[in-house]
């Protein structure tokens, strides 16, 4: 600043000599003005150095290509990205898809019956279709199911399904009414006891559960005394020292039955009852009165003969035999009643098995059993009323079974030929 009002200063002291002299040194005076201007000019642009500056682009273009290649570069990264993504989601979902979803066999024309209970659970349907080689995963068919919302829409009975269905195919069968079969066709063979029955008819979905029909057929008195032939058996078993396993074993008749899905347990129960009243007619009720037993007396002896005897030709015969023992007082030694009530069952016991303390082993005890070991079928209950006479004469007391494929059995009339059947027998017995 003190600069600048000394220039200031000598210029004016020139042009004040000038006019006091009347002499202008032009020359001197331009050279100070010149010189003031330039330092002038010089200040300014040091002002401007001075000042803080705006950064601008070095120019429009070159700011919007490398934007533009950015832009580029970000693409390119997510397209990637993007195909990364697509190929790996395509081969996990082919993969899933091959393991867990796709049908069982798309080719497959067989058809498979599942039946389904009225309270069965989606987990517990799910695992059934699973078991029956219908789907691949129960539990992505349950979560299938649980997102398509239609769990409470699957219906019970019994459905026919296939290998090749898919998801959809299988839900839209079980939820169509249509396709419910709400009945089930059960062969419930001779010889089958009342445990294994309720494990059949569970398992056809007859049943929901074995509970009440397991409490039901032990105590028969409280639900199906106004059966003549239950209330017999009651009234004999009231007599007994020992007790039987199940009142009703012997009299849930043998047949095929047309059940519904899901039934009630007495509806089941007294649908059998009311077979075996059709088959135990009055001829046999007056031809066991001639032989001087009971109704309930048959029913034993001929669930004994249905468990030993392998052919329907041999039924008279083991009966025949039976029969002479009782009238002799013999023990009957049944391998068949023992087995019973053992908790393994196999073809022969050892001599202290045989020792088993249980009113059904008739090698400890006198006589008839307490209770039937089986439900017989007609054929072992005439056999029991009509036993083989000429064996009956001729005194027949003791058979084996030989050859159990063919089922063969060997007879014999003293206890000599019996051992002498059994050494015989025993190159067909399982080791």
């Amino acid at each position: 600043m003190a600069d600048e009002n000394n220039k200031k200063r000598e210029i004016e002291a020139v042009e004040y000599t000038a006019k006091k002299t009347g002499k202008y040194d032009i020359e001197k005076n331009d050279a100070i003005k010149t010189r003031a201007l330039k330092e002038e000019e010089i200040r300014k642009v040091k002002e401007e150095a001075m000042k803080p500056k705006k950064r601008w682009p070095r120019s429009f273009d070159a700011t919007w290509s490398g934007l533009a290649l950015n832009l580029l570069r970000n693409l390119v990264i997510v397209a990637l990205a993007v195909v990364i993504v697509y190929f790996i989601g395509i081969k996990a979902y082919k993969y899933v898809y091959s393991h867990y979803v796709e049908p069982m066999d798309p080719e497959s024309t067989e058809q498979i019956e599942v039946v389904i209970k009225k309270s069965e659970s989606l987990k517990s349907i799910s695992k059934k279709l699973e078991e029956a080689g219908i789907i691949r995963s129960a539990t992505v068919f349950k979560y299938y199911v649980d997102f398509s919302d239609m769990s409470s829409k699957l219906l019970a009975g019994k459905f026919k399904l296939s290998p090749s269905m898919t998801y959809d195919d299988i839900i839209n069968v079980l939820k169509r009414p249509s396709a419910a079969q709400t009945s089930t066709r059960v062969t419930l063979i001779e010889g089958i006891t009342i445990k294994e029955m309720e494990d059949k008819l569970l398992q056809e979905a007859v049943l929901e559960s074995t509970v009440n029909m397991d409490s039901r057929t032990m105590l028969g008195e409280r639900y199906y005394a106004d059966y003549w032939f239950i209330k017999e058996a009651m009234d004999r078993d009231r007599a007994n020292t020992h007790h039987r396993t199940y009142m009703l074993e012997g009299y849930m008749f043998p047949d095929t039955y047309d059940f519904y899905i899901s039934s009630d347990t007495d509806v089941a129960v007294k649908k059998m009852l009311n077979r075996f009243k059709e088959i135990y007619t009055e001829e046999y009720r007056k031809r066991a009165e001639e032989i001087g037993m009971t109704t309930d007396e048959v029913v034993i002896l001929a669930s004994i003969i249905e468990k030993e005897a392998g052919k329907l030709e041999d039924f008279p015969k083991v009966s025949a035999c039976f029969h002479n023992r009782l009238t002799k007082g013999m023990k009957l030694q049944s391998d068949a009643t023992l087995a019973y009530a053992m908790p393994e069952k196999k073809f022969s016991w050892t001599s202290e098995e045989l020792k088993t303390d249980t009113p059904y082993n008739t090698y400890l005890y006198d006589g008839l059993p307490v209770g039937p070991i089986c439900n017989p079928g007609k054929a072992a209950i005439e056999a029991a009323l009509y036993p083989d006479q000429d064996m009956i004469k001729e005194g027949y007391l003791y058979f084996v079974a030989a050859n159990l494929e063919e089922g063969e059995i060997l007879y014999a009339k003293t206890y000599e030929e019996h051992l002498k059947n059994v050494e015989y027998a025993k190159q067909f017995w399982p080791s």
